[in-house]
Order: structure tokens, then sequence, then C-alpha cells
């Protein structure tokens, strides 16, 4: 016959034994539980929480409201109103609640997740909550860097371009709403691209690094640096007129100027120069705060010596911004209105001179009919923030031209805001869908003064497009600051040299050895490179002996219309050339 009293001990020992055990679980996994009841307050915890919560007074853990005292960070209002006012799933066990606080544990704060959920009593209202609170310090930290990561710049640990324009939104807004006034000023590195030739990239780097250590510590706390791109800084000023701003840009002059800069390699010396604008007197939307800003950087880059120059709105011509408006609205309504057409200049083999790639050439049918250049349109496109409609709308286009003629290679222009625009790469992924036959025929060109304005985000750019199946080309290459190594850290494809070098070749030997340079340069680097602007037939030789891959000018070929009413309907692409206006 059992025994019952010895099945009772039994049973309290094989209880203790897993409730022990339990809380050994709990323990390792650094969590603790507890049953509260939100009627009495009172609140159970496993035996574990005073050594997981890291709490001494063991009276602070019996009540909802005592350990809301131990609280310091994370919730907005008490621990009871946020866990009832989660939105969260329900079922007949109760609302889910999952909630991020931290403990004040002296010196630390310890960071908890505390998930669960709460069911209601006969009446409706709240009556229990059970759950799990686990200790999550490491991970707290980790999200936390990873949201720094995410706002600031890794280089300097200035925030990041991205939030710079937001801060610069929000300066705006607040402006608007009173009397307030701010300042925004780009600083530009005067000769980061020579630093960066001369020494290598890491000394840039460090070059980059003091520059924002040193402009910060000459603002005040209320004030915002960023990294706005690889050689240039935006500040963004609070309380700030005309004098508060062009004084604070004195500091930051003489901050650089007077003293060298110790890099690994040695002391450099480093020059910048600084445009402003005031908000809301000159500006009152982003893209014009940023827009003249720029500049008045460009017109103190200008000066001989390292200067500061603040925006001068009666400088700028009232007929031309008149000119830009009707420009800009004839833009707009021409890509409303699909009017935007392709013109192909064919670019030619060096050898035989037939065409071998065709360069794809912005055109707008006007509504009387006239098909014009879109020279005159882009710059205004640029400037008014519109390039990147036009890009879209060319890079359609092409792809159309391209589906339906096979036997074509096409280069299509981007401009500087597309080479980082993830909408144009999704673009150019949906347009194609994929189709290697149809990708390997695009050539993406961008210009070398958009590469180097931010060459980790150009690097990318030119990485994504490649796995696409296209190939990237560096145009204009040898008006900027560019070099070689940078083309083979982008992963560039192909080089066209910009033609001012090639127009006066026969009378000036600079540019014949410059280009000639270049072109030993480039078979070294596995690069094809394209001179653009070829004239004449003694310039041809001139190019075919310095083994120039590609030719392309007027002279070779003037760009031919490629309508969609026509080449949709089989009609090729004529071979002869096309007078062109432009």
């Amino acid at each position: 016959m059992t025994n019952p009293q010895k099945t009772d001990k039994s049973s309290r020992g094989s209880e203790k034994a897993a409730e022990f055990s339990l809380n050994n679980i709990l323990t390792a996994a650094g969590e603790t539980a507890y049953y509260w009841d939100l009627v009495s307050d009172k609140i159970v915890w496993a035996p574990n929480a005073p050594e997981i919560l890291q709490v001494d007074d063991i009276d602070l853990l019996r009540t909802g409201f005592g350990f809301e005292t131990l609280i310091c960070s994370g919730l907005a209002s008490s621990r009871r109103d946020t866990m009832l006012a989660a939105d969260s799933d329900e079922n007949e066990q109760g609302h889910l609640f999952s909630l991020q606080y931290a403990l004040d544990c002296g010196n630390d704060l310890l960071w908890l997740e505390d998930h669960g959920r709460w069911s209601a009593g006969k009446d409706g209202s709240p009556a229990i909550a059970r759950g799990v609170v686990r200790a999550i310090n490491d991970r707290h930290d980790k999200e936390q860097k990873l949201d720094f990561l995410s706002r600031h710049d890794h280089l300097t640990g200035q925030i990041n371009r991205d939030v710079l324009w937001e801060a610069i939104s929000d300066a705006i807004m607040e402006s608007s709403d009173s009397e307030k006034s701010w300042a925004l000023m780009v600083v530009g590195i005067n000769n980061l691209a020579m630093i960066n030739d001369a020494f290598g990239f890491e000394t840039g780097d460090e070059v980059i690094a003091t520059i924002a250590r040193r402009l910060r510590s000459q603002l005040r706390d209320t004030d915002t640096i960023g990294h706005f791109s690889s050689n240039k800084f935006g500040i963004l000023l609070e309380d700030a007129g005309p004098a508060a701003m062009a004084g604070t840009a004195e500091r930051l002059l003489r901050s650089i100027r007077d003293e060298v800069i110790e890099t690994g390699p040695g002391p450099v010396a480093v020059t910048i120069s600084i445009g402003g604008v005031l908000i809301p007197e000159q500006a009152t939307t982003v893209s014009q705060a940023i827009g003249s800003t720029l500049k008045s950087l460009d017109k103190a880059k200008a000066k001989p010596h390292d200067m500061f120059v603040a925006f001068n709105p009666a400088e700028d011509n009232r007929k031309t911004r008149r000119r830009n408006r009707e420009i800009a609205d004839e833009l707009i309504s021409a890509i409303r209105q699909q009017r935007l057409v392709l013109a192909l200049q064919p670019i030619v083999h060096s050898d035989t001179l037939e065409p071998a790639i065709h360069e794809c050439l912005l055109r707008i049918k006007r509504t009387d009919g006239e098909i014009v250049s879109g020279g005159e349109y882009i710059p205004v496109a640029e400037q008014l923030g519109l390039i990147r409609l036009v890009d879209y709308r060319v890079l359609e286009l092409a792809v159309d031209v391209a589906r339906y003629h096979p036997d074509l290679t096409l280069t299509i222009n981007v401009s500087g805001l597309t080479a980082t625009d993830n909408n144009w790469l999704g673009l150019l992924c949906s347009l194609t869908g994929g189709d290697r036959s149809l990708t390997s025929r695009l050539i993406i060109e961008i210009t070398e003064t958009a590469a180097i304005q931010d060459v980790e985000e150009s690097c990318l750019f030119v990485s994504q497009v490649k796995q696409l199946g296209c190939r990237v080309a560096m145009d204009d290459f040898g008006t900027g600051y560019n070099s070689f190594r940078n083309l083979q850290m982008l992963g560039i494809d192909m080089v066209k040299i910009d033609g001012s070098f090639i127009e006066n070749m026969l009378e000036n030997t600079d540019d014949q050895i410059f280009v000639k340079l270049l072109a030993d340069l480039a078979k070294q680097f596995n690069l094809d490179i394209v001179a653009e602007n070829v004239g004449d037939e003694k310039i041809i030789r001139m190019l075919q002996d310095f083994g120039i891959d590609y030719l392309q000018g007027y002279h070779l070929g003037k760009p031919i219309l490629a309508l969609p009413e026509e080449y949709r309907n089989n009609k090729p692409i004529p071979r002869a050339i096309i007078p062109d206006s432009s």
C-alpha cells in the first residue's frame, strides 16, 4: 500500500526540483518571469528576479508601483499605461505586449525587454499580466550603434548628408513658424584631390577627419555639421544673421589655414573655401538653400586664396531667372506629353571608322513640331532638381531603342544626382528585366566631376550597374581632379577624353602629350578610350597613332534622330547624316 505521506514528500521534492531547474534555465538565458495582479498591483517574480534585474531592495519588486520607480529611460508614460496601450494581437490568452526600458543600476543602465500578455477580467477591465523580462544590454548597444552608423558618416563621426538635409528642412520649417533665422554654409577642401594622388586615400581620409574635428571645435553646441560629400561639409548655424555667418566663416578658415595637419606620411598644408546662404531670407526650400550655397562656394573657390563668399541674390540676373522658369515649364510639359526624343551620334572604331557605339543625346520636340537640342535645358534641369525626371525618360527611350535594334550598342548619360539614385537603378532593372543580351549593349556614362563628389557612393552605383550587365564610362575625363587610380577603384570600363583636349591638338603640344599619356595609361589599366570632338583627318591620324580605341565628333557622324513612331515600325535608323542645328 502506498504511503500518502511519502507520496506528498516525493511530489513536493519533484516540484522543488522542477522549480529549481526552471529557475536555472531562466537565469542561463538572462531572463526572469513574473505574474502581475493589475487590480491589487502585486507582482510575483521568479526567484532569480533580483539577480537578473540587479535589484537589492526586494520590496521594490513586490508591486508595479515599486518596480516603476526603478525605470529611468525608454518609456514615454508609465509601464502599465504603455503595456495596456500596446497595439498588438489578441487571442484567448490575452493582449500581446512588448516593451523596452532601462533600470537605474548605479553608474550604469540595465536595458530590458519586457514581453508577454495581459488579460481582462469579467468586467472587461485589465486584470492580470504575465511576462518575461530579458536583459538586452549587448543587443541594445548594437542597435544604438547601428542607428548611429545609419545617421552618421563613419569617417568623421558627423551626421551624413541625408540627416543634414533633414536638419535643413527642419530649420526652414521652424523659420516659417517663427522669426528665427539660420545660416547654411558649405565648406569645400580645396586640394584634397592632389593630396589623394600624392599620398594616397588613407592620408586623404586623415585630412578629412582632422578638418571635421577642427570645424566642429569652432561651432556652438546648437550648430550642426555634416559630411556633405567626399570633400565638402555642410554647416547649419542656428540664430545667425549675416554678421554671425561671416564671423563663423572667418574662424573656420583660420582654424584650417593657420596650422598644418599631421598625417602618417608627414605634415600636410590644407586650405578650404566656404559659401553661405541665409534662411529664410535667401532660401525657402532645401534645394534652393543648397543650390545657392554651392553657387557661393564655386565663387569662393574661384578666388586666389581661401575665401568665404555669401550668396548675393542681386547677382542673379532677372532675365536669366525668367528664362530659366520658361525652360523649366517647357521641360516639364515635354516630359508629361512624352515629347522627349533621342538623337544617336556614332562613336566609330579608330581603325575602320565604322560605327561601333551610339551615344544617346537629348532632343525636345516642341509643340509646333520643331525638334531642338536639349543642351539649353540640361543645366536648368540640374539647377532646379528636374534632371532625374529627364534621366528617367532618357533611360526608357534608350532601352526601347536597344530592344528594337539588337545590332546597336548605346551609351546613356546620367547626371550627378542620378549617379546615386536607387530609383533610377530600379528602373533600369525593371526595363531590362535582367536580359543580359540587352544590358550588355548599354554603357552608362558618368561625369568625372560627379564621380569625385562622393567616391564611395559612385563606387556603389558603378558596382550595381555592372552587376546588371552594363558597362560604365567616365565622361569628360581630364577636366576634374580624377586619376587612373580612382578609375580602377570605381571599376570604370571606358574613358572619354574631354573634347577640349582634342580640338586644338594640332597646335597645342601640351594637349598632345596629355592625350598620348592617357592612351598609354588606359592600356595598362585595360580601359577602352574614346576621343571626343574629333574635327578633321589630321587629328584622326594622330589619335590612331596614339592608340585611341574610339573616335567621336561631327566630322565622323552627326546625331541622327531615333523616333519611336519610326523604329517601332521596323523602319531602320538611317545611316545618312542629318544636319543638326545644335
